[in-house]
């Protein structure tokens, strides 16, 4: 009897013991998890951070002194001409090449005249489409160096004339850093440095986003002529105002016509 007694009595002694211990038990468990999504927190904080990093450097850079459209385009012309002609373009795109061989010589002539301005947005279409490649980059950031340098205009006629199969990554760094070589005072250390290092590619990234975001139909050239779209992007086919060189330049003249011409004054 004695020995049933102390067994009862241990028993609720061991019975008081846990139940004093169940409580801090309780506590101990929720410090663990409390400590743990802390943990989880802080390390998916740290991934969010690095994968935000990645996205700003792409686009957080430089932008080349002089730029216009919201600091997206760079323009060729006299900032008081009449009609502006907007062109987005890839140095890599064989229609953009064809665009230039076309109208190229009636381009300068207006801009010439004082009767138009261009502002030209520097894509990287193909390099997009075509995963590993980086001639669109290297080219555009080249033609934003050399823009930079004052040099743009004929620099990018030479990345035309010396434009390189679509199917071949050709613009590499020391091959616009040859072709430099054949625009009077464009080879300078300052321009190499430039080139080799990208200076302006976080730019482009945002010329690019610009474009994308603007048309459904992303092709190069698209270009609008004060404004209003006459190629590319959303048309099925080119406007008639730019059907031939002869139609662009009668076109232009007479929308600098229409905006030199006083407006009638009210009665």
């Amino acid at each position: 009897m004695a020995r049933r007694r102390e067994n009862k009595a241990l028993a609720r002694g061991l019975l008081r013991q846990e139940q004093e211990r169940r409580p801090q038990r309780r506590r101990r468990s929720r410090i663990i998890a409390v400590t743990a999504g802390v943990a989880a927190l802080v390390v998916a904080v740290v991934v969010i951070g690095v994968v935000v990093q990645n996205q700003r450097s792409k686009t957080h850079g430089p932008t080349p002194p002089g730029t216009v459209a919201g600091a997206l385009a760079i323009p060729v012309g006299e900032r008081t001409a009449p009609v502006t002609l907007t062109v987005f373009e890839d140095f890599r795109c064989p229609s953009c090449k064809q665009f230039e061989d076309a109208f190229g010589d009636m381009v300068r002539s207006l801009v010439d005249a004082g009767k138009l301005r261009v502002e030209y947005h520097i894509a990287t279409v193909i390099d997009g489409n075509d995963p590993g490649t980086s001639g669109s980059k290297v080219a555009g950031n080249a033609a934003a160096c050399a823009f930079v340098a004052g040099r743009f205009r004929p620099f990018h006629d030479v990345l035309y004339t010396n434009q390189p199969p679509e199917t071949e990554d050709g613009f590499t760094g020391q091959r616009v850093l040859d072709l430099a070589e054949r625009v009077d005072g464009l080879d300078t250390a300052t321009f190499r440095s430039c080139v080799s290092d990208g200076t302006y590619r976080p730019w482009l990234t945002r010329v690019q986003r610009d474009f994308d975001h603007r048309f459904a139909h992303v092709t190069t050239p698209t270009l609008l002529l004060d404004g209003r779209l006459v190629f590319g992007g959303n048309l099925q086919r080119a406007d008639a105002s730019i059907a031939t060189p002869e139609k662009f330049q009668q076109t232009v003249t007479q929308l600098a016509a229409k905006h030199s011409s006083p407006s009638p004054t009210p009665p």
